[in-house]
Formats: C-alpha cells, structure tokens, sequence
C-alpha cells in the first residue's frame, strides 16, 4: 500500500508552487492590487479620490554648483596672483594707515582683483536671493530658471553701481576725490569680507532649503554692511573736515534708508503678500 505525502506547504490561492521560484516571485511582485482590493486607490468613503502632485522643496539646479564653482575658482586666482593686495583689502579695518598705503600703491577700482571680486559678489547676492525667495515662498517653480536669476542680478548690479555713481556725483558736487577713492577702497572691503563668508552659506542652503540658512545669510550681509558703514564714517572723518554728524546723517540716507525700505518690502512680501 502507498501512502500519500502530506502537504507541508500551505495553500496560497495565487501561487502555484509546481512553478520554479523565481518565477513565481514574479507573478506575485506583478500582481495588482486591485486584484486583492478592488477601487481602493481611487474610490473610497463614498467618493474619488483625486490624486494631488507631489510637492518637492529641492532648490538646486545644476548650474548653481557651477556658478559657485566659478566664484570659487576666482577667489583663489586672485589669491595666488596678488596675494599683497588681497592682504591690503583684508587689513584695511585695522586703520587708517593701512588704507593710505593701499592707494598709494594701487587703485582699487581700476584692478583686476577689484573688478572681479566686484563681479562674482553680485553673481553670489543674486543667487542667494533667489533661492532664499523660494524657500521663504516654498514656491520652486516661480523663482527657478537662469531668467528669474538674471532678474536679480540685474537688480543687485543696479544697486551697486548706483550707489558707486552716486559716489561719483558727490565727488563731481564737493570735489573730494580722496575721500571717493578711500570709499571704494572700504567698499572692495566690505565686498570681500562679505563675499568670503556668504559662499558657504549659499552652498548650505542649496543643499539644505531651510530658512535658518536664509536668516544666517541676512545676518553675514547685515554684519559686512554693519563694518563698511563704520569704516566709510572713519575714513570720511579722517580727510575731511565734515562734522561727524554730518557723516553720519549722509551714510544714513546712503546706506542704512535704502536697505531698511528694501527689507521692510520683502518681509511684507512674504508675510502678507503685498510690499504696502
């Protein structure tokens, strides 16, 4: 008599065990789910089901690397092909005397270390502005693309050279050209410094959309605004003869007036969604 083997496997109502592994594998990993449930997906509790895109709060695109690339790459030429000049820039906060010996060897609106640190520190504020505008709206899609970028470069240029034209008129108005030589040489200061720490704060933020980063950012550009002010009184008392009061009211009206309106214009923007 022959017995029968008993059947160690249990019963699966949608594999067939005579099938090889692997292919039985298959057939399970293909299998629908509307087979198993059917409408779960699209109907449920009475009604559809309608399927939203999903949100993606990535703020980096490829050419963003390259351009931070690029900045890069100009800061250390310039390093390695006027490293004296770059020190002069970077001592000039430690006093007067240093500016002095500054101008008496070069000028720092007509040097190649001037132009481009001048250049690519508009090319870093407009991209930081750009992706801080998409994380502070959390809309990706409105501020991306070379043409919105090439919108804020074109309004952070504007805003550098009128303030270096304007520079100029006064030194058309008053004649004190010394005093609008020392103001471009604290201005390619300020840039400098500023250009130096707000590099690793773009890279941060385009790796990491938050807006602690942001923040972070407002503060560098604040605090190298904070130390150009300081230097251009310093500088402007030491060869003119203007009451200190005075500096200080025209610094505020070219410095502090324009930056306080555009701030005030973006926060309303982002927390009521009008600049009035």
């Amino acid at each position: 008599m022959q017995l029968e083997k008993p059947n160690l496997m249990p019963e699966h109502p949608f594999i067939d065990y005579g099938m090889p592994v692997f292919d039985s594998l298959c057939a399970a990993k293909s299998m629908s789910t509307d087979s198993l449930v059917p409408s779960f997906v699209t109907e449920g509790f009475g009604r559809s089901v309608v399927p939203l895109p999903r949100v993606t709060y990535d703020v980096l695109e490829g050419w963003n690397l390259a351009l931070l690339g690029l900045i890069l790459l100009l800061i250390v030429l310039n390093k390695q092909l006027y490293p004296r000049q770059l020190r002069q820039v970077l001592s000039l906060p430690q006093g007067t005397s240093h500016t002095n010996q500054l101008l008496r060897e070069w000028s720092p609106t007509r040097s190649f270390l001037g132009v481009s640190f001048t250049f690519v520190y508009i090319a870093l504020v407009a991209l930081f502005l750009q992706k801080s505008c998409a994380v502070l709206s959390r809309d990706m899609f409105r501020f991306s693309g070379l043409n919105n970028y090439a919108l804020f470069f074109a309004g952070v240029a504007g805003w550098v050279m009128l303030r270096h034209a304007f520079l100029y008129f006064m030194n058309w108005l008053f004649g004190t050209k010394e005093v609008v030589d020392r103001q471009e040489a604290v201005q390619l200061t300020g840039t400098t410094l500023g250009l130096v720490a707000l590099w690793p704060v773009a890279l941060l933020l385009l790796y990491n959309p938050y807006s602690l980063f942001v923040w972070i950012g407002c503060g560098v550009v604040a605090v190298t605004a904070l130390i150009r002010f300081v230097l251009e009184i310093v500088e402007s008392r030491f060869s003119t003869k203007i009451p200190l009061f005075y500096i200080f009211l025209y610094f505020c009206a070219l410095e502090i007036a324009p930056l306080a309106t555009v701030l005030a214009a973006c926060l309303g923007y982002f927390s009521q969604g009008t600049v009035f």
